[in-house]
């Protein structure tokens, strides 16, 4: 399969036969007509929802969206804690630590989790209970991902200063991934150089994708 880093959490997964977008919102998009088109957004935010989805040319797009977005469009609206089927893909939801959902979805014996804004966000100077809420909320949901993981895109944002890394190294713990691509960076890829730098515990021995440019490709 073909990964691309489009910018930022907006992510390009191209399989066999199918075509996953996540959360774009920025980016340059080379999009195979041939291969139907599933178009995820995770919540509202405008660093994860561009309206400019709606002008994609592409000859069969399905939109899937949190049920958090207001909007009045074609699409399907996925509620937090519930799994669903859409055509020959399965997709679970975990509630977001922020706003909206999260997403792992099973297509051509691929399983991909897509992380939104759900992270444990801990910032200084916020009350105690709001960052226990964020640590309680977030363990909870990754706990509830009981399959291997093949392409998890994770939360990593160097805004949380010395607590980054705290999302990724639960993560890590707790799930057997193949690949982890991380995400939220707002254009920052210094945050790679800084991540080979870390000393992760990572027992089931994941590969960390580090990104260095906006539209960066993979195959995998």
């Amino acid at each position: 399969m073909k990964v691309t880093h489009l910018y930022h959490s907006g992510c390009l997964v191209e399989l066999e036969k199918h075509i996953l977008l996540f959360d774009y919102y920025k980016g340059e998009l080379h999009l195979n007509q041939n291969k139907p088109l599933y178009i995820f957004v995770s919540h509202s935010h405008y660093d994860h929802f561009h309206k400019d989805i709606f002008h994609i040319q592409h000859p069969h797009i399905t939109y899937i969206f949190s049920s958090s977005i207001q909007d009045s469009s074609n699409a399907y609206y996925l509620q937090p804690n519930q799994t669903y089927t859409i055509d020959d893909i399965t997709i679970q939801t975990l509630l977001s630590t922020d706003e909206g959902c999260a997403f792992i979805v099973h297509v051509e014996k691929t399983n991909i989790y897509h992380a939104g804004d759900l992270n444990w966000w801990h910032w200084e100077g916020e009350p105690q209970k709001d960052n226990d809420y964020q640590r309680i909320i977030y363990q909870q949901q990754i706990n509830l991902i009981q399959q291997p993981i093949d392409i998890a895109f994770v939360v990593v944002d160097s805004r949380q200063e010395k607590d980054y890394l705290l999302g990724l190294q639960y993560y890590l713990d707790h799930v057997q991934t193949k690949y982890i691509f991380p995400i939220h960076y707002f254009g920052n890829y210094s945050i790679s150089k800084q991540l080979k730098k870390e000393k992760l515990h990572n027992p089931y021995h994941a590969k960390i994708i580090y990104i260095d440019h906006e539209n960066q490709q993979f195959q995998l």
